[in-house]
């Protein structure tokens, strides 16, 4: 079932890959991108992400140092927009050494001002999914929606995306980033996209790479610092596994199966996103879940719903990592079929390994050497846009003395 005109908001004149909706589009474009994010590649992407990590340490210890409180949210959105810049442009953002997120955004006439990443984005995707809720008469109502404070945002956005990516192509050295990967084939042969077919790609990349990890990452800390007996065990595997001072290494950190049921169980009760994404229903009709559906009517299966099924969630509402660690074969392989956060077939996340490499590196080494006091009582929020997008997390972080 291909994509719905849902997905027609918030593209522009060149398609990427995640808003193409032509089939043999979609394929071409993930056969292009299909090594970059292969578990192969991404995993020689460690060096950087240990860098980064090492400055978000820093940051850490300077606010323990201040007795300040730090937001969890913010500061893991911070590095993971270095981290993925840096992958994707090569070149570093500083959002972590300047603690906030203003970033240089360029007009088409070369007029360079300063904004701030984060709320650029967001915003542009909450009038984003107005429109996408009424594409039915999207052509009456796109003139409009760009008077909208929030379509501002979204020329800011667009402008970051512009002026790194110029920036990037204007390096004469070739780096060995993901955006040499949008200029040639793993063979070294030029692709020649249209610049604004590069702008597109970059763009998504640039929002799926640095936004569904924060909401993920944000979660989990989240859940793993409200829930106690949680986070003993966890810190109990971790500490066994990596002694002493040294940061987890993927190689290590991989191969933890409680940390893994931990992180997939926070994917399950707090999915980055929630909602379904909407399908049209081919020619003929089909039949789903032994319902009949005409062709042409949109269909979805919201992931949230999904993920929360008591009948293949057992209190599906609780955090509770250890189901995944469940003997009873049956079951695992019925909480595993239903358990899609990064949806499936050939439109699922191709972000997904760069996700867990990221996650399972970044929590292991938050968690072996912190300790977060979240506020007793404390609800983490969530704002509703194409994301689940968790709000703020204020925490009293400290150095673990055992």
């Amino acid at each position: 079932m291909l994509k719905a005109d849902w997905y027609d908001a918030a593209a522009g004149p060149h398609r990427n890959l995640a808003d193409a909706r032509d089939k043999a589009e979609h394929q071409g474009k993930r056969k292009m991108l299909a090594h970059t994010f292969a578990a192969q590649t991404v995993i020689t992407f460690e060096p950087l992400l240990r860098e980064n990590l090492s400055t978000l340490m820093g940051l850490l210890d300077r606010h323990e140092v201040a007795r300040t409180e730090v937001n969890m949210r913010r500061v893991l959105n911070y590095f993971l927009i270095d981290l993925f810049g840096q992958l994707l442009y090569g070149h570093k953002l500083g959002c972590l050494d300047r603690g906030n997120d203003l970033l240089d955004a360029e007009t088409k006439d070369g007029r360079i001002y300063r904004v701030p990443f984060i709320e650029s984005l967001l915003d542009v995707t909450v009038i984003n999914n107005l429109l996408a809720i009424l594409s039915n008469i999207l052509p009456l109502i796109r003139p409009l929606a760009k008077y909208h404070p929030y379509k501002k945002k979204g020329t800011d956005w667009e402008n970051i995306v512009y002026h790194n990516t110029k920036k990037r192509l204007a390096n004469p050295d070739p780096e060995d980033d993901l955006f040499q990967r949008l200029l040639q084939d793993s063979k070294g042969q030029d692709l020649n996209l249209p610049f604004g077919e590069i702008i597109a790609e970059c763009s998504a990349m640039m929002n799926a790479g640095t936004e569904t990890t924060t909401a993920a990452m944000t979660n989990t800390i989240f859940l793993l610092y409200t829930h106690p007996q949680v986070l003993q065990k966890l810190r109990a595997e971790i500490d066994a596994a990596v002694p002493g001072n040294e940061i987890p290494t993927y190689e290590v950190a991989s191969n933890l199966r409680y940390l893994r049921a931990c992180i997939e169980e926070s994917l399950r009760i707090r999915p980055a996103s929630s909602f379904g994404l909407p399908r049209i229903v081919p020619a003929g009709g089909r039949e789903v879940a032994g319902k009949f559906i005409p062709e042409g009517v949109i269909v979805s299966v919201p992931t949230y719903s999904l993920l929360r099924d008591e009948t293949v969630f057992k209190n599906a509402s609780q955090y509770n990592p250890d189901r995944w660690l469940t003997k009873d074969l049956e079951e695992k392989k019925r909480m595993m079929t239903n358990h899609l956060p990064f949806s499936t077939g050939p439109r699922a996340c191709i972000g997904r390994n760069i996700a867990y490499f990221e996650q399972t590196v970044v929590i292991a080494t938050i968690v072996k050497f912190y300790d977060c006091k979240v506020e007793k009582g404390f609800q983490l929020q969530t704002q509703e846009r194409f994301n689940s997008n968790p709000g703020d997390l204020p925490v009293e972080i400290s150095r673990r003395c055992d």
